[in-house]
């Protein structure tokens, strides 16, 4: 009989126990847990359980996952002794023999691997278009700070550039870890996957920060912690108590917000550049967007050379695309079934047309609308309110106008500031200096979001009648800051 935390396990019978009464598991389930079992907590690879689970059946991926948490809910409170190695694999920590008590298993304490490699960073599948000059800036904040966030829109490319990054100063550091903490289902949880990612042996109960901070010591280390806006709080936390002991620590983190600590340099990442409407076509090239653009459809179909008239629209798809990577790679993906012309006449259709993500890409990049659902979910209903009225702003505009068309009943104008506040945070409302004032405008995709979103809560036609009477009327009210709120019914 083998234990794993309070479930007993019979290989012989192929059956689980709870204080000695069986619990219900699928065949499936139990091969993939007797794979796990077998590795003696060692790493088991994906491939490997396909392999020795489903040796002559092709599956998806989602059906292992539906298994591996099958089995966390049989484990109960033990579910964390099964391990997701981002990446790689799963692996199964603290089983031992039912003759030896939980206390004796328990009792050494976290240790690092012995010798763990100097560095877990993937390697680079995809060149970095059009970031040199904020790779060196990057490269230049983390030699003066000790937490700098990369901070930008879904699918800008924070993960690329902070992963290029990292591969870049290698050579400068002890070691170099890297943290996807995407795939963190609960924020309690993110203190056990960086102390995963470190090497540190723990169940998520044994892992404190005094563990974490005991085992880095003093070590000249890169830690890159990926995707930390839905832990943000934890993140934050974490930050600050490892970079308070250790001055030769530093700590990249990407995130669609800041993590607001002491210690923290913001570094904005912004989209890639796009041609202007009246750029030659013979130098449409030189511009990222494009650029990137051609190298990903290049990558579908080898033989595409778009001739000027190409370019013109591939410009155009840029401009309507704000230069987003995200939304470029998945248009390319389009190019070869739908052509260059059909794919700028389907833009407004984006959300239907852009949906051929890479398969092996976290659902919220599968889509593009699937991004902006992902940035959604953190917004508080004040905020999701206020985004989609902003949805009738085809421009630029001021704070004025923003509370004169976003406050009503439901809404003061110290609500519609502070949401603008929290939309800029959040990386939904994009911002720059005009004249004394902060002008914000929203990105194509974003603002086609919102007026989607203003459609499913019925407020499109009013909104957008009140926003055609104060753009007659305003110049006849005065300071835009004075207007007055909309009132709806």
């Amino acid at each position: 009989m083998i234990k794993i935390g309070r479930v007993d396990v019979s290989p012989e019978l192929r059956q689980l126990y709870l204080e000695g009464r069986p619990l219900r598991v699928g065949a499936r389930a139990f091969d993939i847990l007797e794979v796990l079992i077998n590795a003696s907590g060692r790493l088991v690879s994906k491939e490997a359980l396909f392999q020795q689970v489903w040796p002559e059946t092709v599956v998806e991926e989602s059906n292992l996952q539906v298994h591996i948490s099958a089995l966390r809910k049989l484990l109960g409170e033990d579910k964390d002794l099964i391990k997701t190695i981002p990446g790689r694999g799963y692996r199964l920590i603290r089983t031992h023999d039912a003759g030896t008590s939980t206390d004796e298993a328990s009792a050494d304490p976290p240790r690092l691997d012995e010798r763990p490699a100097a560095h877990n960073v993937p390697h680079c599948c995809t060149p970095l278009i059009g970031r040199e000059q904020a790779l060196a800036d990057v490269i230049a904040a983390l030699d003066s700070a000790p937490l700098v966030t990369l901070v930008g829109t879904g699918g800008i490319g924070k993960t690329q550039l902070g992963l290029e990054v990292a591969r870049c100063q290698i050579a400068s550091f002890e070691a170099v870890r890297f943290v996807n903490l995407s795939v963190v289902e609960h924020p309690e949880a993110t203190l056990s996957a960086i102390a995963e990612a470190l090497g540190l042996h723990a169940t998520q109960a044994e892992t404190t920060p005094e563990h974490l901070i005991q085992a880095i010591g003093a070590r000249e280390l890169l830690l890159v912690l990926d995707n930390c806006e839905h832990v943000i709080q934890e993140a934050a936390t974490i930050c600050e108590q490892l970079i308070e002991v250790n001055p030769n620590l530093r700590i990249l983190a990407t995130s669609r917000e800041p993590l607001r600590t002491r210690i923290e340099q913001i570094y904005w990442v912004a989209p890639l550049e796009v041609p202007r409407e009246d750029v030659a076509p013979e130098d449409i090239l030189n511009y990222s967007a494009v650029h990137m653009f051609i190298a990903r459809t290049r990558a579908r179909d080898p033989h595409f050379r778009p001739d000027s008239e190409s370019l013109n629209l591939i410009g155009t798809i840029c401009r309507r695309l704000d230069g987003v990577p995200l939304a470029l790679e998945l248009a390319a993906a389009r190019v070869t079934a739908l052509g260059i012309g059909e794919l700028v006449a389907q833009l407004d259709n984006r959300f239907r047309v852009l949906t051929g993500g890479l398969r092996t890409a976290p659902a919220r990049q599968q889509t593009l609308k699937a991004a902006l659902d992902w940035s959604s979910q953190f917004l508080c209903k004040r905020e999701r309110t206020v985004l989609r009225r902003l949805g009738v702003f085809r421009g630029s505009f001021h704070l004025g106008e923003a509370c004169a068309i976003a406050a009503c009943e439901d809404l003061s104008v110290d609500d519609v500031t502070e949401a603008i506040a929290g939309l800029v945070s959040k990386s939904l409302l994009m911002f720059g200096p005009r004249g004394s004032a902060m002008s914000y405008h929203l990105l194509e995709t974003t603002r086609a979001y919102a007026l989607q979103m203003l459609a499913e809560a019925g407020e499109s036609e009013t909104v957008e009648r009140w926003h055609e009477h104060y753009a007659r009327t305003r110049g006849a009210a005065g300071d835009a800051m004075d207007a007055p709120a909309a009132r709806y019914g």
